[in-house]
């Protein structure tokens, strides 16, 4: 065999080998991210975290909080808002949900600083 025939034969081999490396370490990173979903739904409300879980809980807390402050000023500006019990969207101005009949409080506005 020739010195180019094994050097390519070599090459396509190093790119399999990395095609499939980059397979098991994107499955490992679904499987950590998915893992890590988990972990915080099983805890959010758990007062008595371990303190290395804590801070991170509480940063995620905030930050679905602020997704929902910027989805609240976003249905605002379209005259909407969305019902904090059951989802449903309706005219910024309603006091009771037509859905379920919840008694809508005031949106929430204000960010929290993370």
């Amino acid at each position: 065999m020739a010195f180019g025939a094994k050097k390519d034969t070599a090459s396509a081999e190093v790119k399999s080998i990395e095609a499939s490396l980059k397979q098991v370490e994107d499955s490992k990173k679904r499987m950590v991210y998915q893992l890590g979903e988990l972990f915080y739904e099983s805890n959010k409300d758990n007062e008595s975290i371990d303190e290395v879980y804590k801070e991170k809980v509480d940063t995620i807390k905030k930050l679905e909080y602020n997704a929902k402050v910027w989805n609240n000023r976003k249905l605002k500006t379209q005259g909407l808002r969305m019902c904090d019990n059951c989802g449903n969207t309706l005219p910024y101005d309603s006091s009771f949900c037509n859905k379920c009949g919840y008694k809508l409080q005031p949106v929430s506005e204000e960010l929290v600083i993370i």
